[in-house]
């Protein structure tokens, strides 16, 4: 028993000091940002109920959001979403503005959503983990119930927004789909596609040691160095960070023709719901990462890859290509943001990069009108 004590005191001293030494006499970038990425990259979703049946969230439910960057209460419509400064029935729409977590709000409180800082009368169907084909998805359920809900004009203006941190790849495979459970009512939760070693790594006490963050990050570089990830059935690779947002080193990993076809698709699935009153506008919300070298070398160093190797045009390039294939209005949003509208933890947009956001909007909202 004396040996074994011993043995067990001899490991927890060793550990200790190599724990020291990690964090004081040999500093590492990548260890230290990975700790303080652990320590904000949790959100919580309090009482926001989700109903996978209706595709969208309880009417007139509430809720909170709780993140480290930001904090807030949450309201949602007679029908479902997120419209805090369109809650009276009867009010004339004609623009919908559908999207993932960047439509929906996370990261601003009500007041500074996309929904009240547009002022031309709109419509908002923002769902956090969302992509492609749940865009088509949410506006052939709810069209008609937002007509009758709300006083319709003749035609309306569809403007889906697209991030391109993660929903590049959803979009060339013609997938992605709304969040879905087995049973209709489920508390909506934080995505966690993670594997195990990487959710005992982030949360938990262990999230706040250096030492432990090592076999992650050999981890992450094996995944990276050696595996990529596949888009396709034909293995073409791609990077990622610790959000999951992706990275291409070489457009020849884009199957073009694949994007073009589901491009194409997915608008003529969205234009067929009301062939003769629909006008369709696609943007494409950039990464943070991919207008900020400094941000993509933060997040390259949380996780295991080098930035060097990136090419952040690739997926913007290969996307207006298709849109201008296709005849579609694609705006590219790379131009009008800077690091400074993203949160410097969390991938949203903060209240200043909404604003932008919902500016350019109704510049275009007005351009069609």
């Amino acid at each position: 028993m004396k040996n074994l004590f011993v043995f067990l005191s001899s490991i927890i001293i060793a550990l200790f000091l190599c724990e020291v030494l990690l964090r004081y006499e040999i500093p590492n970038d990548q260890l230290k940002l990975r700790v303080e990425a652990n320590k904000k990259q949790f959100k919580d979703f309090q009482k926001l109920t989700w109903n996978s049946k209706t595709i969208s969230f309880i009417p007139l439910s509430t809720g909170l959001v709780n993140h480290p960057e930001y904090k807030y209460k949450i309201k949602h419509d007679a029908i479902g979403f997120r419209n805090p400064c369109n809650l009276n029935k009867g009010k004339k729409i004609n623009n919908i503005i559908i999207g993932d977590s960047f439509v929906y709000g996370v990261g601003v409180k009500d007041g500074d959503t996309l929904n009240c800082k547009i002022k031309t009368n709109n419509f908002t169907m923002g769902v956090p983990n969302s992509s492609g084909n749940c865009y088509f998805n949410l506006l052939k359920q709810h069209y008609s119930s937002i007509r009758e809900y709300y006083t319709s004009y003749e035609n309306y203006n569809i403007h889906i927004l697209f991030y391109f941190g993660n929903d590049f790849e959803s979009l060339i495979n013609s997938s992605g789909s709304c969040p879905n459970n087995s049973i209709n009512k489920v508390k909506y939760k934080q995505k966690k596609n993670m594997d195990k070693m990487n959710y005992i790594l982030t949360k938990g006490f262990l999230s706040e040691f250096y030492l432990p963050q090592i076999p992650k990050l050999i981890y992450k570089n094996y995944l990276n160095e050696k595996i990529y990830r596949n888009i396709n059935s034909d293995g073409r690779k791609y990077f990622f960070d610790n959000g999951n947002d992706t990275f291409y080193s070489e457009i020849k990993h884009i199957n073009q023709k694949k994007l073009t076809n589901s491009v194409k698709i997915l608008y003529k699935k969205i234009n067929e719901l009301d062939k003769e009153n629909l006008k369709i506008n696609f943007y494409i919300i950039p990464s943070g990462s991919d207008i900020s070298t400094d941000r993509l070398i933060r997040k390259s160093k949380i996780s295991g890859f080098n930035y060097k190797m990136i090419d952040t045009s690739i997926k913007y390039t290969s996307m207006l290509q298709s849109c201008d294939e296709l005849d579609i209005v694609c705006y590219d949003l790379r131009e009008i943001f800077s690091d400074e509208n993203y949160y410097y933890h969390d991938t949203h947009l903060n209240p200043s990069g909404v604003e932008i956001l919902a500016n350019f909007i109704e510049e275009k909202i007005n351009q069609i009108n």
